[in-house]
Order: C-alpha cells, then sequence, then structure tokens
C-alpha cells in the first residue's frame, strides 16, 4: 500500500494537478480573506475566480481591487500558466510516446479484421505487394510481427502506402507478442519461416510451434502456414493450419514446366499476378444458378461479365486435425493434441476448402458453393 501511495505522489501528473488545485485553493482562501466583503468574496465565488484566472480565460465577472489581492493575482496568474504548460505538455507527451512505442511495435494495438504476417522472408515484400493489388478500394489494416530493423519497417510502410501498416516487436510465437497484435480480432494470420532462423534451427520448427500458439488463443483465426520442406507437412496439418503453402512443390513445377511445356508458367505468372487485369479472382454464385449445372454458370459468368469460370469451390465441415492424426501418435502429436484440447478446441470443428477445377458440362451447382474465375 506504501509503495503504490509512494509511486501516485511520485507521477508526474498526480503532482501537477495537486498544484493547480494548491494555488486554486491558496489563491481563492486569500481572496476571500484580503478582498473583504465584496461580491468575490461570497461562497465559491473566490475559488471560481481563481481558476479562471489560472487558465487565463479571464470572464471578467469578478477582479480584485485591494493591493493584497492584486498582489495575490499575479501569483495566481504565473503559477497558473506555469502548471496549464506542464499540463498540457504531459498530456501531449504521453500521447507522443504512445505513438513512438506504436511505431516501435511495443504497444497493443487496438486492431480488428486485421491481417496479422508473423516472420519475414527476404521476398515478403511480393506478398504485400499482392495484398494492396487486390485490395482494389477496400482498406486493408497489416500487423508485422517480426525482430527486422526499424528502418526496414519504416521503408516498407513508405513504398506500401495503399496498406495500414502497424508493426509488432518480437517473437511470434509468444503469446504476450501475439495478444499485442491482437490475434484474437484478427481475420488471418499468414506465419512466414525466418530466412535466418535463430540458435540454428529449422525455419519450419518456429512456423509449426506459431501455428499451434495461434490456433490455442484464437481459434476462429484463419491461419496460413508457409513451410520450406515437404517433411514437416504432417507437422504443419496437426497444428491446425487452416491452409499450408509448400515452398517446393510451386517452384519445381514451374522450372519443369518451362522445359516441357513453355508458355504454361507464363500464363500462371500473369493470372498470380494482382496488378494483372486478368488474374484469378473469387466471384459469388448468384442464388438462381443452385441447382444448375456448371455450363450455364459458365455462360453467365462469360456472357455478362467476360470473366471464365476456372473452378467451384465450398466449405467442407468436420475436417480437422483428427482425421490426419497417426494411430501411433508420437510425443509431438499428444504435446500439440493435449495443447488443443485444454484451449477447448475440437480436433474436429475447423472447415477447409474443397475445390473442383474444371469439371464436366453436367455438374451440379451446390449450395453456398463460391466461384473462382478469371478477369
Amino acid at each position: 500500500m506504501r509503495k503504490e501511495l509512494r509511486n501516485v505522489i511520485r507521477n508526474r501528473f498526480f503532482q501537477i494537478i495537486f498544484g493547480i488545485y494548491t494555488v486554486m485553493f491558496l489563491g481563492g482562501w486569500g481572496i476571500g480573506h484580503f478582498e473583504e466583503m465584496r461580491e468575490i468574496t461570497h461562497g465559491v465565488n473566490p475559488f471560481w475566480w481563481a481558476i479562471v484566472t489560472m487558465t487565463t480565460v479571464g470572464y471578467g465577472d469578478f477582479s480584485p481591487e485591494t493591493s493584497v489581492g492584486r498582489m495575490i493575482a499575479i501569483f495566481i496568474m504565473y503559477g497558473g500558466i506555469l502548471l496549464t504548460a506542464l499540463l498540457t505538455a504531459t498530456i501531449s507527451s504521453i500521447f507522443v510516446a504512445k505513438r513512438i512505442r506504436e511505431d516501435k511495435g511495443l504497444e497493443k494495438l487496438d486492431v480488428t479484421g486485421h491481417i496479422v504476417i508473423c516472420g519475414w522472408l527476404r521476398n515478403a515484400d511480393i506478398l504485400l505487394d499482392s495484398l494492396q493489388s487486390l485490395s482494389e478500394d477496400k482498406t486493408v489494416q497489416i500487423v508485422l510481427i517480426n525482430n527486422e530493423h526499424e528502418d526496414l519497417i519504416a521503408s516498407i510502410k513508405n513504398k506500401y502506402r495503399g496498406l495500414q501498416i502497424r508493426p509488432v516487436r518480437g517473437d511470434f510465437t509468444r503469446e504476450t507478442i501475439l495478444e499485442r497484435a491482437n490475434i484474437k480480432e484478427a481475420s488471418t494470420a499468414i506465419v512466414l519461416p525466418s530466412d535466418s532462423p535463430e540458435g540454428g534451427s529449422h525455419p519450419d520448427e518456429k512456423t509449426i510451434f506459431g501455428t499451434l500458439t495461434i490456433k490455442t488463443l484464437a481459434p476462429g483465426v484463419r491461419v496460413v502456414a508457409y513451410i520450406t520442406e515437404r517433411e514437416n507437412l504432417t507437422h504443419i496439418r496437426r497444428a491446425n493450419a487452416d491452409e499450408v503453402i509448400l515452398s517446393d512443390d510451386f517452384g519445381a513445377y514451374m522450372v519443369a514446366a518451362h522445359v516441357a511445356e513453355p508458355g504454361v508458367p507464363q500464363t500462371i505468372e500473369a493470372l498470380l499476378d494482382g496488378r494483372s487485369p486478368s488474374r484469378f479472382h473469387r466471384a459469388d454464385v448468384p442464388a438462381e444458378f443452385v441447382g444448375k449445372s456448371y455450363t450455364e454458370l459458365f455462360d453467365h459468368f462469360r456472357q455478362k461479365h467476360g470473366w471464365i469460370l476456372v473452378s467451384t469451390f465450398s466449405e467442407e465441415e468436420h475436417f480437422g486435425i483428427g482425421e490426419i492424426l497417426a494411430s501411433d501418435t508420437s510425443a509431438l502429436d499428444v504435446f500439440i493434441e493435449r495443447k488443443l484440447t485444454e484451449a477447448g478446441r475440437s480436433l474436429t470443428e475447423k472447415s477447409k476448402a474443397s475445390v473442383v477445377v474444371n469439371p464436366g458440362p453436367d455438374y451440379t451447382i451446390k449450395k453456398r458453393e463460391r466461384a473462382v474465375v478469371v478477369l
């Protein structure tokens, strides 16, 4: 109790407020005592006059007439100007310090519906470039969690002005850092492996544990995890990542396609370019086409918008970690399952996307399906 009281007394804001009230009461008492029986001395009038004088408002409804009263007024004026200036400076410094801490990624962010990017790759700016291109007129809030230098973060914010980028400094596998990024209110978390992992560990290890931590804290947040080696695919799925991107899959295919099928990789690159006028785009299926054939929906998009229907997709319920855990679970399996259970996370409650690419013409469009088209 004494320690808390001592901390309050030492607080600069408390000291200034105490000084303002002290000057107000002393000045009011002095005016009430030395101005004799004038209106300024009645009731709370002397204290009202004192605070009005201290803040330099000066309504002019009262004024001292005695020499002593005027000396007291001079004391109140100078004391009020000094204390008011100190109060203004203190309040301003609080907001400035908060802003500086936010810019350095040391303050908890008040954002919702944002995208959290955990970790950083040397080519991660391609991700931000695509997000900026695909966002169009929508405001996209990005929170970056990493330990990169402040100059890099500043250059990223300056380069991608179309995105609202806010940094959080720290290790994204720690709960306190994720809470600082307000992970529970995020829409999506993207977990990237580090180019230079700490302590010589494999970069996928941090991705796996980061995914597990996010899913433990915020089960409803959609997690997209990027791993570098196929042997870790089972582990990242056991951590309940919603989507997994394996770095060597696409790269290997593109290299082979350049040799075996020239023209195909160039087309893919154009379709994946967020700035290209002809690119992949997700579209809603009009309600009147539910129950109709794929061909009818294809013709509708082509004739009305000039789009090419590529695929449809839907969310499959009851597909989760329980379906991929091996029967002879290892210690890591048991650990992941226990952590998810402690967090109240069902092993079969998360939905996944089921994609149907270019089906037969008689394929029937189902309820809640959406479309992927080429603009």
